[in-house]
């Protein structure tokens, strides 16, 4: 896996409901950058929280949620999510970062 396709797939606990009460769940992600963090730092604002900054960093890396595009994901839609779909963005951003840390170690580079 290349970082240029190092992505992940996942599913949300609860979802978000969009204004057609259509309810999307199931989600895909790439690995941030170290533009993306640094932008999220920006956008969550002085002394924000890491909550905060990590939301601002998967309103960036979040491809699709459900049938919504990467464009319609922001960081305001993210913050309307229940809790417990903090850690299903995090198992997955750490799932990528494993198996490129794995592809890595493998290949001597």
């Amino acid at each position: 896996m290349s970082m240029k396709n190092a992505t992940g797939k996942g599913t949300l606990a609860i979802g978000y409901r969009d204004e057609a009460g259509t309810c999307h769940k199931d989600f895909e992600m790439r690995l941030p950058t170290l533009e993306d963090i640094e932008e999220a730092i920006a956008d969550a604002g002085e002394g924000a929280c890491q909550a905060r900054v990590s939301r601002h960093v998967w309103a960036r890396t979040i491809t699709r949620l459900g049938t919504l595009p990467a464009e319609a994901i922001d960081a305001s839609l993210l913050a309307g999510l229940a809790d417990v779909e903090y850690g299903r963005f995090a198992d997955v951003e750490a799932s990528i970062r494993k198996k490129l840390l794995a592809e890595s170690e493998s290949s001597g580079s």
